[in-house]
C-alpha cells in the first residue's frame, strides 16, 4: 500500500481582453494509493503578460507563455495598466 501525490498542470488555457491575454493555468493535484486515485483538488493561477518567466517551472506553461505573450501583447498590457492609473 504506497501513497503518492502528483501535482500535474491539466489545463492552460489563453483568455483575450481588448488587446492583451492572460494564461489560465489549472493544476491537478491527486493523492493515489497503488495508483487509484484516491483524492483530487484543483489550484488555478494567472499569467499576465509582464510575468517574470523564471517563475514559470513548468516547460509546457512557459512554452504557451513565450508563444502567446509577443512584444505586441506586452506593450498592449502596459497601455492597458498606464489607462488604469488615476490622474493625479
Amino acid at each position: 500500500m504506497a501513497l503518492t501525490k502528483q501535482t500535474i498542470t491539466d489545463k492552460i488555457e489563453s483568455v483575450r481582453t481588448d488587446n492583451y491575454f492572460t494564461l489560465q493555468v489549472r493544476e491537478s493535484v491527486r493523492v493515489l494509493e497503488d495508483n487509484n486515485l484516491l483524492s483530487q483538488s484543483f489550484h488555478r493561477y494567472t499569467l499576465a503578460p509582464d510575468t517574470d518567466t523564471s517563475t514559470i517551472s513548468d516547460p509546457v506553461v512557459l512554452a504557451q507563455f513565450n508563444a502567446v505573450m509577443t512584444d505586441e501583447v506586452k506593450a498592449n498590457y502596459q497601455t492597458f495598466l498606464a489607462s488604469q492609473t488615476l490622474p493625479e
